[in-house]
């Protein structure tokens, strides 16, 4: 074992050298992130009308509690907490994508737009066609790609990255969000009403029977995603001539990004609604902990899901008796994140 600028590089003994490359502080910064998220998580077990100690939870969560206990933590908070964790993790990866394939710190599925293709997707199925987790995820996935087709054609010129397909997305953003007030009024209040509630980014009504399939959907993606790009990522970063030359299809990986993005936002959009600036700050956050130049999947995925669990801690229990959508938090949230990152790019000469 050896290490080599802040990294281990671990050789296996014997005739045939294999080696491997580990990023210390990456894997101890996603170590801290993952610890700090199951605290979260437990803490969101244990609190609620009824409040359990963390003695009871285990109990609980092993078959071993009251048939009340278990009522509560196994049935009713587990699934939104497992949810929370798994979805922002989700979300983590997309932003990473997204900022690197625009090489944008803006580069965000809900600032360029299609965290709003999907959602105006999802909206038009539950408006026009049923609240089906299968159909309103086509239909997010439907705008998500309808989005993308857009944005890549509207920037042409400009190409996939920096300043023109960052606005071009915050138009194509304010159109969707219009489109969206307009199916709310013609709909019929109730299905409006559901839609509404949808539309904010809600984990309420989050159970295993019914977003179970996305969850473990999602996750797999999640994983295949890290694990898929984790050795082509960094040679796209360093510029598309240099990944060309060693050989990487600069063309065809932008595909699989924008691809995988999209797939990862719309199953998101399908489950909860959408959730807005997680995509957004999980990167930066991860990449600042890990000190990675680069794109850094696995730290914005543990940042990602420590900060969507601890916005749904903070929304179950901020105003007494209410359970508030997620969304709302991370908005009020995220707003502020966005203007202190405006201020600070444009202090660098970034933007």
């Amino acid at each position: 074992m050896s290490t080599d600028q802040g990294d281990l590089i671990v050789r296996a003994p014997g005739r045939v050298r294999i080696s491997a490359r580990v990023p210390v502080r990456s894997v101890a910064v996603c170590a801290a992130l993952l610890a700090l998220t199951a605290a979260v998580t437990v803490a969101a077990l244990m609190l609620g009308k009824v409040t359990y100690s963390p003695a009871e939870v285990l109990r609980a969560l092993t078959g071993n509690g009251t048939r009340v206990s278990e009522l509560f933590v196994v049935r009713w908070r587990l699934p939104r907490a497992v949810a929370a964790v798994v979805l922002g993790a989700m979300l983590g990866v997309a932003g990473a994508l997204f900022q690197c394939i625009t090489r944008n710190p803006l580069g965000s599925p809900d600032v360029i737009g299609f965290t709003a293709g999907a959602s105006a997707g999802g909206v038009a199925v539950i408006t026009f066609v049923g609240s089906g987790l299968a159909a309103v995820t086509g239909g997010a996935l439907a705008g998500g790609l309808v989005v993308t087709v857009l944005v890549v054609l509207l920037s042409r010129g400009g190409g996939t990255a920096g300043f023109r397909l960052v606005i071009v997305g915050i138009g194509l953003n304010a159109m969707l969000v219009a489109l969206e007030t307009y199916l709310y009024l013609v709909a019929d209040s109730d299905i409006s009403q559901i839609a509404a509630v949808w539309g904010a980014g809600t984990l309420n009504a989050v159970s295993f029977s019914h977003t179970g399939p996305a969850l473990l959907v999602g996750a797999v993606a999640t994983l295949v995603v890290c694990a898929g790009l984790q050795r082509a990522l960094p040679l796209f970063d360093l510029g598309e001539d240099v990944a060309a030359a060693l050989g990487v299809r600069p063309a065809r990986l932008r595909l699989l990004l924008v691809l995988g993005g999209v797939v990862l936002v719309a199953v998101v959009t399908a489950a909860a609604g959408p959730i807005s600036f997680v995509a957004l700050a999980a990167p930066h956050v991860g990449r600042r902990l890990a000190g990675a130049s680069g794109t850094a999947l696995a730290p914005a995925a543990c940042a990602g899901a420590l900060i969507l669990a601890s916005a749904d801690l903070v929304a179950q229990h901020a105003v007494p008796g209410v359970a508030l959508p997620v969304g709302v938090v991370t908005v009020a949230v995220g707003g502020l994140y966005l203007l202190t990152l405006l201020v600070r790019e444009n202090r660098k000469g970034t933007l």
